[in-house]
C-alpha cells in the first residue's frame, strides 16, 4: 500500500525520533490481539491477579459518592499516597524518604525515568546504560542528545550487573549512570549492598548522578533486596525510580513514582504539569488504602514471588533440555534471557520462527548489541501458560531434524520431548531404559529398551498435532502415540 504523502506543512518537520526505534512490543499486541491462541512470553506484565484487597478497596472508592475520587490530584501526588509510598519504601527497601520533599508519583516508572531524564541530561551529555538493558531508555538518552556508552552485564552461573564493568567506565566526563536491578531483560541485579557503596562512592568523587531502576524490587530469589535507597540519604547523586504496576499486577493503573533530592523532585514536578498533570486518581487513592496495613501487601508479594521463584526453576532446567539452547536463572524480575545463538544467529529471525510456532517472544537484539542471539521470556504468570509456553519454543526450536526431515523429523522431535526433564522417565512408561533412536530406511525411530520395544512412527498430521500444544499436554500425546 502507497503511503499517503505528508503535506507542505508536515514536510518542515524534522522528526525527532526513528521510527524504526519503535519497541517490537507494539508488533507483538497487535498479533496477539488478533491471534488469541498465541501463548504472550514477549510483553513485560505481571500476567497473575492483583491483590484481591486492592481491587476490593478501588471498588470502593470508585462507588463512594459523597467523596469524589475521579477529579484531579496534585501534580506531585496525593501527600495520602506519598506518605503511604514513604512508609513501604522504609518496610521494603530500608531507606527514609521525606513524602512532601522527596517523593513524586507519576504515571508508572516509565514516566519517572522520562522526567529525570528531561531533567538531567542536556546534548553531548555521556550516559552509561547496560547492555543488554531496557530498549526504551537507549532512545529516551539519545533523543536528549546524549552519547550513550555501554557497560556490559556479566554471565557466570547467573546474569549479574558487573559493577567493576561500571567503574571502569565511570570517570568526570559521565554525567549519568543507569542501573536497573533486578534487571529487564536478564534478571541480573546488584547483590551485594557494598557494591552500591562502592558505586555511590564513585560517582560523587567523579559528579556522577545515579538512577536507580528499582521496579522489580519485590521479586528477588537470592536474598533481601538490596536497594540504593540507604547509601545516599541526602540524595545528591541519586534517583530512585520504582513502581507498583509489576509487583502488584497493575500495569494498567500506571502507578509508578521517583525519590530524590528536593531540588530535582520540583522540577520534575514543574516538567509533568505540561505532560500528565497527575497520575490516575482511583489509582493512588486505591494503593493509599491498600497499604495502610503493611500485612497485605508482604502476604501477597511473598506468595507470587515464591510462585515465580517456582516457575523460573521449572522452567530453566526444560529451555537448557532443548539443544542449542543456554539459559541462566534470573537473580530477580520476571524474565529468563537465553541465547538461541546457536540454533539461529538472528534474534529477529528467531523470534519470528517461535511465533510461526505459536508463542510471541521479545527478540533479544532490542535490549542492546549483547542481546543478539537470545529472547526474552517471561514466568511471570500462572504455571500452565508458561509450561505451554516452552512446550511450544521446544517445538518451534526444531533444531536436530535430520536432513530428510519429513520422513524422520517427527521421531527426532518425540525423542526430544521424551528427554525432557519434565517428562515421564522411561520407567513410568513400563519400562527399564531407554537409548536414542535407530534409524532405519523407513524412518522408523527405535526405543530399545530392556524387556519391553516400543516404535515410534509419527505421521505428518501428528507432528502438526505435536506442534500445536493446545488441546494437550505433549508429554501425554507421546504416550499416547507410543501406546497406539
Amino acid at each position: 500500500m502507497t503511503e499517503q504523502t505528508r503535506g507542505r506543512a508536515l514536510d518542515r518537520v524534522r522528526p525527532i525520533v526513528k521510527e524504526s526505534d519503535s519497541s517490537p512490543m507494539a508488533v507483538m499486541k497487535r498479533i496477539m490481539q488478533e491471534n488469541p491462541d498465541v501463548v504472550n512470553q514477549s510483553i513485560g506484565e505481571a500476567n497473575f491477579d492483583p491483590p484481591a484487597e486492592l481491587l476490593d478497596i478501588a471498588c470502593t472508592m470508585l462507588n463512594d459518592k459523597v467523596v469524589r475520587r475521579s477529579l484531579y490530584t496534585t501534580m506531585r501526588g496525593l501527600p495520602e499516597t506519598r506518605a503511604a509510598v514513604a512508609g513501604y519504601l522504609e518496610h521494603w527497601c530500608g531507606g527514609g524518604a521525606d513524602p512532601e520533599q522527596n517523593l513524586i508519583i507519576t504515571v508508572g516508572g516509565t514516566e519517572a525515568l522520562h522526567l529525570a531524564v528531561r531533567v538531567l541530561l542536556e546534548p553531548g551529555d555521556k550516559v552509561l546504560l547496560p547492555d543488554p538493558g531496557w530498549g526504551p531508555a537507549v532512545g529516551l538518552c539519545a533523543r536528549q542528545g546524549a552519547q550513550i556508552v555501554f557497560y556490559p552485564l556479566m554471565k557466570t552461573d547467573a546474569w549479574t550487573v558487573d559493577v567493576d564493568a561500571i567503574l571502569d567506565r565511570m570517570d568526570p566526563s559521565i554525567k549519568l549512570l543507569i542501573v536497573n536491578s533486578p534487571s529487564n531483560p536478564t534478571g541480573a541485579m546488584i547483590t551485594d549492598p557494598a557494591d552500591w557503596k562502592r558505586i555511590l562512592e564513585a560517582a560523587r568523587e567523579k559528579g556522577v548522578f545515579v538512577i536507580s531502576d528499582e521496579v522489580y524490587h519485590a521479586y528477588t530469589y537470592t536474598g533481601d533486596y538490596p536497594s540504593a535507597l540507604p547509601h545516599d540519604p541526602t540524595f545528591e547523586n541519586l534517583l530512585i525510580v520504582n513502581s507498583f504496576s509489576k509487583g502488584f499486577a497493575i500495569m494498567g493503573w500506571r502507578l509508578g513514582f521517583a525519590v530524590g533530592h528536593p531540588w530535582l523532585i520540583r522540577q520534575m514536578d514543574v516538567y509533568k504539569e505540561s505532560m500528565t498533570a497527575c497520575a490516575p486518581s482511583i489509582a493512588q487513592w486505591a494503593m493509599t488504602g491498600y497499604l495502610q496495613d503493611l500485612s497485605y501487601s508482604d502476604e501477597y508479594l511473598i506468595r507470587m514471588r515464591a510462585m515465580c521463584r517456582d516457575n523460573m526453576d521449572k522452567m530453566v532446567p526444560q529451555l537448557n533440555a532443548i539443544p542449542g539452547v543456554e539459559c541462566l536463572p534470573a537473580q530477580g524480575g520476571f524474565y529468563l534471557f537465553p541465547d538461541f545463538s546457536a540454533i539461529e544467529p538472528s534474534s529477529a529471525e528467531m523470534a519470528q520462527r517461535l511465533l510461526r510456532g505459536g508463542v510471541a517472544v521479545a527478540q533479544g537484539a532490542a535490549f542492546g548489541p549483547h542481546g543478539e542471539g537470545c529472547a526474552r521470556l517471561l514466568f511471570s504468570a500462572y504455571w500452565p501458560e508458561v509450561d505451554k509456553a516452552v512446550g511450544r519454543i521446544a517445538g518451534g526450536a526444531d533444531v536436530d531434524f535430520p536432513p530428510d526431515r519429513e520422513e524422520r523429523g517427527a521421531g527426532a522431535f518425540a525423542w526430544r520431548w521424551l528427554q525432557r526433564p519434565a517428562c515421564l522417565a522411561p520407567d513410568r512408561l513400563g519400562i527399564a531404559s531407554m537409548k536414542a533412536p535407530r534409524w532405519d530406511r523407513t524412518g522408523q525411530a527405535g526405543l530399545e529398551a530392556k524387556g519391553a520395544a516400543m516404535e515410534v512412527n509419527l505421521t505428518n498430521n501428528e507432528v502438526d498435532l505435536l506442534r500445536s500444544m493446545v488441546e494437550k499436554d505433549i508429554r501425554e500425546l507421546l504416550l499416547e502415540i507410543a501406546r497406539g
